[in-house]
């Protein structure tokens, strides 16, 4: 496709305003020169990208997916021409939304990954729940969301503009009080009638309830503990089940804490993915923490199986 770039910054320019009047004055230029760019890009694409309004344009489904390429189009060439700068590198501060269950077991290790590889980029954490996270980058109060999927293959955005992508494996184990004797036979449903959830609209805390429901005939009740400690203190004090990540509880010693993991519960996958604006350009501080979760143990793998 042979298109110019200021062409892309004038459609990018018109998408966000929604008016080629309002577009000319921005970008300097006749209104005509605005509607050639656009005729000669939507000749070079054979597409229709906006719909002609009596007061303005708006995007057509096509104008949508090209306004998402063109951001990540403007988004390398600002990574270009700050790796060109003297010391270049990504500058700038990334606020970084995550589950909990990710902020506690994985949102440290991406902070040390970016400081190590990107020092100039600042990154804020900032905790939310699992129905928070789409809404949050849709509303641009986050640059960045993590959040958890059971269906890796899922990403489907659900929200307008916002791009989301499936990364590294997280694998979740069931933890309680272990069985006397060391049985593997499941207990009586009255030790078994309550699920201890970090965030109960988590993918990672709903496969617990769901089996139970499915293979025991049991509809626990849910009690929310607000933090894996905290699943782990109330297992501890028997007043449920839980599913956690394995990464919490490797080499942990559950033994000495009366705990163990349950193998008559099934372990379960789940995933983490990424979520961020698809209609902005992205700075290159948070393009370059995107690279780097994308380049996490296991997302790399992920993303080689697919293609």
């Amino acid at each position: 496709m042979d298109f110019t770039v200021r062409q892309l910054k004038t459609f990018w320019d018109v998408a966000n305003t929604g008016s080629l009047t309002r577009s000319s004055k921005n970008l300097g230029c006749s209104q005509s020169s605005v509607t050639t760019h656009i005729q000669s890009l939507e000749s070079r694409l054979g597409a229709q990208l906006f719909h002609r309004l009596p007061h303005g344009v708006r995007l057509t489904p096509a104008g949508e997916t090209t306004r998402d390429y063109v951001g990540r189009i403007f988004s390398v060439l600002d990574e270009l021409n700050t790796a060109m700068k003297i010391g270049g590198g990504a500058t700038g501060r990334v606020v970084v939304g995550s589950t909990t269950l990710l902020m506690e077991y994985e949102m440290g290790e991406l902070v040390r990954q970016c400081r190590f590889r990107h020092p100039e980029v600042t990154i804020a954490p900032k905790v939310l729940t699992a129905t928070e996270v789409e809404s949050a980058v849709a509303q641009g109060e986050v640059d960045v969301a993590l959040t958890l999927t059971a269906d890796p293959d899922d990403e489907a955005p659900g929200l307008p503009g916002v791009s989301r992508q499936s990364l590294f494996r997280v694998p979740m184990v069931p933890v309680g009080e272990p069985q006397p004797n060391g049985t593997t036979t499941p207990p009586t449903t009255d030790s078994i009638g309550r699920v201890l959830v970090v965030d109960p609209d988590c993918a990672s805390q709903e496969a617990l309830v769901h089996h139970l429901r499915r293979e025991h005939g049991i509809d626990p009740a849910v009690l929310e503990t607000g933090s894996t400690r905290g699943a782990l203190s109330m297992a501890q004090a028997g007043l449920g089940v839980a599913m956690v990540p394995e990464s919490a509880v490797s080499g942990a010693g559950l033994a000495g804490q009366g705990l163990s993991v349950l193998p008559w519960l099934p372990r379960t996958e789940t995933y983490a993915q990424a979520l961020w604006s698809a209609g902005t350009r992205l700075s290159p501080a948070v393009s370059a923490f995107l690279d780097l979760v994308r380049q996490a143990p296991g997302a790399t793998a992920r993303q080689a199986v697919r293609a």
